[in-house]
């Protein structure tokens, strides 16, 4: 089993303005504002699943239909207020598809999971296509007592997408508990922040009544090498997106912040101009 590294806390200069809590209480309080407080992370993510989601739905597809399948279960793991669950849904809502499809959301925080549900109650589906969200602390083992309801419902997923997410997780756990949830044969993408800017700075957000930088206590800036090796350890590959691929980036997309996109990503994003990657995604099949 890899060693954990240290947090983003233990290693940042201490900020008297900062309050660390919990990881899932502090996911709790950022829900009600997470999609508006201008993270640009997350407008930069969403702006790379407009693409990275229908390819990998192509490719799931793709797949299930080669195997004779009539049902295919997508995951989206840590699907916070539901952003790519939405996303994914929509993805496939649009291709129209004739099989049984279930799109399942799960994430520990129960704040972002009442804010993913309001979301997704608004959203028409088709009678094919179900979407469903429950509890999963990925910081708890997959096999827990507390997880064991949703470790069943989704078991054996044809794909799934994790999108901002592995920060928080030590690595091992991470894809060892996406390991045991794929299939074999079946696809994963995971963005991240990129380990450049975890170095600098970490997630959080503003507390209202305070003033106060709220923090998440695990936070984890996982270099890009780390991460390949552990998914390979696990039993993943990288797999190749046709825009990656035409890109000749050999699966991994890094991003930093350049001048032609700060409109589209927001003020905060200003101060990363030029100065380290930001953000990073990969897709990969479960051997």
């Amino acid at each position: 089993m890899s060693q954990h590294p240290p947090t983003i806390q233990s290693t940042l200069a201490q900020d008297t303005n900062v309050t660390y809590i919990d990881t899932i209480q502090a996911y709790d309080q950022w829900a009600d504002v997470y999609d508006t407080d201008g993270n640009f992370l997350q407008a930069l993510d969403t702006i790379e699943m407009q693409w990275m989601l229908p390819e990998l739905w192509t490719e799931i597809k793709s797949q299930t239909q080669q195997k004779g399948r009539q049902q295919c279960k997508l995951v989206d793991m840590g699907c916070g207020t539901g952003r790519n669950t939405l996303q994914l849904l929509d993805t496939v809502c649009r291709d129209a598809p004739e099989s049984n499809i279930q799109i399942i959301g799960v994430d520990a925080s129960n704040g972002m999971l009442d804010v993913a549900r309001q979301r997704t109650n608004t959203f028409l589906t088709p009678p094919n296509i179900q979407v469903k969200l429950a509890p999963l602390d990925l910081l708890a083992d997959i096999d827990s007592p507390s997880n064991a309801q949703t470790r069943d419902l989704i078991r054996d997923a044809d794909g799934m997408i994790s999108t901002l997410v592995l920060e928080h997780i030590p690595i091992d756990t991470f894809f060892g508990t996406a390991a045991s949830i794929l299939r074999s044969g079946a696809y994963f993408l995971v963005s991240n922040m990129h380990a450049d800017m975890g170095k600098r700075s970490q997630a959080g957000f503003v507390d209202s009544a305070t003033g106060k930088k709220v923090r998440p206590s695990r936070s984890y800036a996982h270099e890009l090498e780390q991460i390949l090796a552990e998914a390979e350890r696990c039993g993943f590959e990288v797999v190749q997106l046709p825009t990656a691929k035409a890109a000749g980036t050999e699966g991994v997309i890094e991003r930093e912040v350049t001048p032609d996109m700060v409109e589209r990503l927001g003020p905060r994003s200003r101060k990363y101009l030029g100065v380290c990657s930001v953000w990073l995604g990969v897709c990969f099949r479960r051997k």
